[in-house]
């Protein structure tokens, strides 16, 4: 049995095939990233070490852990984004925490309050922080063509329609914290006025390259 890093793009099917291997062998080589009593496939990010048999001839595990594009736990964005969770609008004045995703894209003046729609600007602030280059708008419609194309990928940046040029009616944004049949779970601001992990149907996924990474 050997070692291998999973890179940006991989799924299960993809990474069997490459080793020469059935999904049912690469599950039963890493029962762990199946979820429990189901048949549903945890999501992979770049970074992560699986087992695989036969010759390793993707990036090797100790290369791996050195290399600044990969990651052996959650990418920064996601893990800063995760202790966010439960940041929310303020029913009497602004959340200061909010004002900050908010200044991050260069709010300012009468739309610095946290009724204005922050998902992008929690994205961006996220992004930031981790030491990556955000796209710098608070609006989703901004964010299509940011980074770089991906395959579902755990913490990648997920856009949901409609994108308008009206930042108030501009669709959704968030990282990519699970998925099942019908839904994309998203880690997200400004959802019910909360930074909260939630279910939004796949169906209002953006059709041209949902998925987008930092590099």
């Amino acid at each position: 049995m050997a070692q291998y890093s999973v890179q940006p793009g991989d799924n299960p099917s993809k990474i069997a095939k490459k080793f020469g291997m059935t999904l049912g062998q690469f599950q039963k080589l890493n029962p762990d990233l199946v979820e429990w009593g189901t048949e549903n496939w945890k999501v992979l990010f770049p970074g992560q070490i699986v087992n695989v048999s036969g010759v390793v001839t993707g990036m090797p595990a100790e290369s791996a852990a050195a290399a600044p594009t990969s990651f052996s736990a959650p990418p920064p964005w996601m893990q800063i984004g995760i202790m966010e969770q439960g940041v929310q609008e303020w029913a009497q004045g602004d959340n200061p925490r909010i004002l900050e995703y908010l200044r991050s894209c260069g709010i300012s003046g009468s739309l610095l309050k946290d009724e204005t729609a922050w998902c992008a600007a929690f994205v961006n602030w996220c992004v930031l922080r981790a030491g990556y280059k955000p796209q710098g708008s608070a609006r989703v419609s901004d964010w299509w063509s940011w980074g770089r194309p991906v395959a579902a990928t755990y913490g990648a940046i997920c856009i949901l329609q409609p994108l308008t040029v009206d930042q108030a009616g501009s669709g959704h944004i968030g990282f990519l914290h699970a998925m099942d049949d019908t839904n994309v779970w998203l880690l997200s601001g400004n959802s019910k006025n909360q930074v909260r992990i939630s279910a939004y149907p796949k169906a209002k996924l953006i059709h041209n390259a949902p998925y987008r990474w930092a590099f």
